[in-house]
Formats: structure tokens, sequence, C-alpha cells
């Protein structure tokens, strides 16, 4: 009977193997063991029925949904978790999966949200390999009593685990004006943050309702344009309709990275547990997002609109 660690690490070899067609050696470079050792571990997942036809961990659900929301919203990847009687499971199924969709990556951006700060929190127990890189603050802080709102210690919690740098954006992500946000972008500091946002490998970013708990200062920001505007959901603060239409406010100062620098990120991980289908619809339909994390009622849900 394989642990679940052992599972995991088994079915993360085989995703590099099989899915992303890495030989042996470069996997067993990327994740720091010896070939002979990666040669095992295949023979292993497929005795362990990891491997058929296609790769599935014994925490995912049904993948043809998954493979229909690839098809569907032009999809790299992600994972479609069966529905758990509790949210925990939810969790750690999914901090499962991004120790080996994530952590392999060498510059990683965290964005904020409360089943974000758990899975991170997860994420950075499963740190087994050190290696450089950075993780870096997506969006600056906010005045909730949540760890998942406190971003820039998320980034340290999970770098001191994995051995990498951790950035700080140390800045309210809502000031209360654009000389205060312009004051902010002109310091050196934010210019380093800024040209490592530009290089980053991979984000993680939680897709969330609207209306939502908490508020996100919407109506200093925004006023009433995100119900005229029909706003569906949001990520890192950033408000849209169901057609993945972006919705400005008069007084939106928030500080974060520029969405035209996160479109230049290669890998977009959204994490979905939580939200309603219009919400996670309306998010890929903004073109940002490369992989999804959604539990199996909701996806089918997606896929009928």
């Amino acid at each position: 009977m394989l642990s679940g660690k052992e599972r995991t690490d088994l079915v993360n070899v085989a995703r590099l193997y099989y899915e992303q067609g890495l030989t042996q050696d470069q996997v067993a470079r990327r994740i720091g063991v010896s070939r002979p050792l990666v040669s095992k571990m295949l023979a292993r997942a497929r005795e362990a029925g990891i491997v058929h036809i296609e790769i599935r961990a014994a925490d995912e659900g049904d993948a043809a949904l998954l493979t229909a929301l690839q098809a569907k919203y032009a999809l790299a990847g992600g994972l479609v978790l069966p529905q758990q009687t509790d949210a925990e499971q939810s969790v750690q199924a999914a901090a499962a999966y991004l120790a080996g969709e994530l952590l392999y990556e060498r510059s990683i951006g965290l964005g904020w949200g409360y089943l974000l700060g758990e899975s991170v929190a997860l994420l950075a127990q499963q740190c087994v390999r050190r290696q450089p890189g950075a993780v870096l603050p997506l969006i600056g802080r906010a005045h909730i009593p949540n760890k998942g709102y406190r971003v820039d210690e998320l980034a340290e919690m999970l770098a001191a685990a994995c051995g990498r740098q951790a950035w700080r954006l140390a800045a309210p992500a809502f000031p209360g004006s654009m000389e205060e946000r312009e004051q902010l972008e002109a310091t050196p500091a934010y210019a380093e943050l800024a040209a490592m946002w530009r290089k980053m490998d991979a984000a993680l970013v939680e897709i969330r309702d609207f209306p939502s708990v908490p508020d996100e200062a919407t109506a200093t920001r925004f006023g009433d344009s995100l119900k005229r505007q029909h706003a569906v959901g949001s990520f890192l603060s950033y408000y849209y309709n169901e057609r993945g239409e972006f919705i400005s406010g008069e007084h939106d100062f928030a500080v974060r990275i520029p969405l035209g620098t996160l479109r230049r990120c290669p890998k977009i991980i959204g994490l979905a547990l939580g939200a309603a289908p219009a919400a996670i619809a309306g998010a890929l339909q903004t073109g940002l997002f490369t992989h999804l994390l959604v539990t199996e009622s909701t996806a089918r849900k997606i896929l009928e609109k």
C-alpha cells in the first residue's frame, strides 16, 4: 500500500515523463534524483495502477471533464476533484497537485484568498526538495484577519520551506489615492519586484465570487460600477463580467501585478474550489488561465454554460 506522499511522488514523475514529454534524464535533473531511480518510479507507477492510458492520481475526478474543460477554454492542465464532504479534503488534494505542478518552477507568484492560504500552508509542508528560486507576492496586504490575505507572509513561509528567496511588496493593497500608489511604484524596491514579475514562471491565483465575503473595498473603489456592469467574480481584486471583460473603477488604485505583466506568465493556475460556476467561467473567458483546480460538480455546471 502506497503512502500519500509515495503516491504523490509517483504521480508527479509520471506527469513529467508521460504528459510533459521529458526524458528520464530530464526528469531526474528536475526533481534531483538519479535516472535509475526515475526508471524504478515509473515502473512502480505502472504497477500501482497510476499509469494506464491516462495518468490519474487517486484524488482526481473524472478525467473526461478535465479534457472537456481543456478543449473549451484552451487550458494546458488542471485537476477536477471529486466532491468532498469536507473542505479540508479538497484543500489537501489541491496541495498534493500543486506540489507537482508548482514547486518545480523556479519563480512562483502568489495571489490571495482563504483557500489559497490554506493550500500554501499545506504546500509548504510538502517541500522536501530545496532549490534556488523566488516566491513573489502578486498583490499588497489587506486589512483582513486571515493569513490568506497576508501575501508577503505567505511568500516568506513557502520560500523558507523550499529554500528560495522571498520577495516583499510591503504595501497596502488599496492605497487612498493614485498619488500614494505612484509614490510606491517609484521606489527601487517596487521596480525590482516588478522586474521579477516579468520573469515569473508560474502563478497561483484564487478565483472568487462577486459579491463575496470578505469584501475588497469595492464600494470605495468602484461605486456602483460592478453591479451596473454585472460583475460575476474576481482574482487579485481584478473584477470581470461573464464574458471575461474587466471592469475598471474611478478610484481603483490597487497595488498588484499589472494585467499585462500577468499575461506574460507561462503558467497561471486558478484555484477555484470555492467559487460559483459563473465566476469560474468568467475568469476562464479572460484567457489568462492555463490550469484550473475545480470540483467535479462545478466543472459539469461550467460545461453546461
